[in-house]
């Protein structure tokens, strides 16, 4: 499924030289460079520092190469580098650009990431070369005009474009106009606006997709640095893709997949991770779907493949997360039989009335059941809980703290809300403090992101958010009945970076000076008179 370049061909991926040997298929061919070279393509993941950065093989970026490789053989050499393993910033990549002069430099961006994004289309207009800038990721998902005003990308593509972007590389190769009729693509034109593509790419036949380039990623590397998951039972793991989209309406997501559920044949899946675990010594897969349960006699039957051919021998994690209250207990079952040690359950709020602000609208009590059933069959289980929504009052918010410290989960993420642009709950952000939500974004682009000491809350009601989340910590990890169970199921190495964690957490809320909370950044009125039953003023 996964090609590898022609004879005499360099792949540099995460930051290691690899020559390959093998030839690829001879593919469309395209115009060679003035100096008669090959056509050069720089795939690139973002670096931005911030805290509790975690690393995985860039999936977005193989599956390109993958498409790359198809579309063109041994025509157009693709470079992928991963600055974020290995901390790459823009200095480097005006050296790396001098040395390689690539015709196209792509960037694939997280919204935390968006500065360091704009600092690498910087760099690609000051080289002086004649090389388009394109970025992706979900950085640049419905939010293309406003990148394009402000940035110096060339095109911007939203959503998947795993057939958009080889399509988008031809024409430009060929010297032919981009058009309009590739969905998601926006791009400069000169002498006139930049074209803003509506619309997103929505692939349904995932199969035909192939594998992810993993002849590319050094696995050895990614085993060495924080993972999503937050552990690692096994020497390598890969993380794995399958399926998009999720039929859910929560008003915070991203929807970079989109609203409708498209999944990989059961067959399809069972042949990478044989694949993974045959060719590369996988032998712990993380999947990073947002919604893997969605589908159950798919889930039993990969779990059930799982357990027959390695039963014992490999191990699962859901780092993204699944749906627990479609969840039952033949399924917690088939998932502990096929390997699975740990899930990750996306809470965010346990107040009946946000779940239905956000359009959640989650069976709280059911997922509790499931949480404690996981707990039965020794499952770990992660809970991610927001804080800090448009109009939560501060008794609601410590009601969602008191849920997950009183409930059976292991480990515990208290993150704080940043609306999204383009998303239902940015429009109530912005109905509720625009000048707020505008220093927020302005803290997103420094990479401060979700555990900022200021938030969109804080900022718009006045209520010091940071004390709750620290406090919401220290409770959570320091009750008794909870830490035998992180003692004795936890991987050792991840209690070690967990311990160093939560300590810090601790002592954050040290007693020390008491300074007042930060004041409303406008004088509206005090939202406690909102109708939708706003906080009221007071410390959480």
């Amino acid at each position: 499924d996964s090609p590898v370049p022609a004879m005499g061909a360099t792949v540099r991926c995460m930051g290691t030289v690899r020559s390959t040997v093998s030839a690829a298929p001879a593919g469309e061919r395209v115009s060679v460079r003035p100096d008669g070279g090959r056509r050069r393509v720089l795939l690139l993941r973002a670096y931005q520092p911030f805290r509790d950065h975690a690393d995985s093989p860039p999936l977005g970026l193989l599956y390109l190469v993958t498409a790359l490789r198809r579309r063109f053989g041994d025509s157009v050499d693709v470079e992928v580098v991963d600055m974020r393993l290995h901390r790459l910033g823009p200095d480097w990549l005006e050296g790396h650009l001098a040395e390689t002069r690539p015709d196209v430099v792509g960037v694939s961006a997280m919204n935390c990431e968006s500065g360091a994004a704009h600092d690498l289309a910087d760099c690609v207009a000051r080289s002086g070369l004649d090389a388009v800038s394109v970025l992706g990721g979900p950085y640049a998902h419905k939010r293309a005009g406003g990148i394009l005003d402000e940035s110096a990308f060339d095109w911007v593509m939203g959503g998947e474009c795993d057939h958009t972007f080889p399509e988008a590389l031809a024409r430009h190769f060929a010297g032919a106009p981009l058009g309009d009729d590739l969905p998601g693509l926006s791009y400069r034109r000169r002498g006139q606006p930049a074209h803003v593509g509506e619309g997103q790419d929505t692939i349904e036949d995932l199969d035909a997709l192939g594998f992810p380039a993993w002849d590319l990623v050094d696995f050895d590397a990614y085993a060495r640095v924080k993972n999503m998951a937050g552990m690692l039972r096994a020497e390598r793991y890969a993380t794995v893709f399958t399926s998009r989209g999720c039929p859910y309406l929560c008003s915070y997501c991203h929807d970079i997949f989109g609203k409708r559920f498209r999944w990989r044949s059961a067959e399809h899946v069972m042949e990478e991770l044989t694949l993974l675990r045959e060719q590369h010594g996988v032998d712990e897969f993380q999947i990073v779907d947002d919604i893997f349960n969605l589908n159950r006699p798919r889930l039993r039957h990969i779990m059930g493949e799982c357990e027959r051919r390695w039963r014992g021998e490999v191990g699962f994690t859901f780092p993204n997360g699944v749906r627990a209250d479609i969840m039952d207990e033949g399924i917690v079952d088939a998932l502990s039989r096929g390997g699975t040690y740990l899930i990750s359950i996306a809470i965010e709020t346990v107040t009946p009335r946000l779940q239905a602000l956000v359009q959640k609208n989650l069976d709280v009590e059911r997922a509790k059941r499931m949480i404690d059933f996981c707990d039965e069959r020794r499952i770990l289980t992660r809970g991610f809980f927001m804080l800090g929504f448009p109009t939560e009052s501060p008794e609601e918010l410590r009601a969602t703290v008191r849920w997950a410290i009183e409930s059976r989960l292991t480990l515990a993420y208290f993150f704080t809300v940043v609306p999204q642009p383009g998303t239902p709950l940015f429009d109530l952000a912005r109905e509720e403090d625009a000048v707020a939500l505008e220093a927020t974004l302005a803290q997103e682009r420094e990479a401060q992101g979700y555990r900022a000491d200021a938030s969109w809350f804080q900022r718009a009601y006045g209520i010091d958010l940071a004390r709750a989340v620290r406090g919401a910590y220290a409770r959570f990890y320091l009750r008794p009945s909870r830490i035998p169970r992180i003692l004795t199921r936890m991987p050792r190495r991840a209690i070690a970076s967990g311990v160093r964690v939560w300590g810090s957490y601790v002592f954050r809320m040290l007693p020390r000076p008491r300074r007042r909370a930060a004041p409303p950044v406008n004088d509206r009125p005090d939202p406690g008179a909102s109708p939708r039953t706003a906080p009221r003023r007071a410390s959480a």
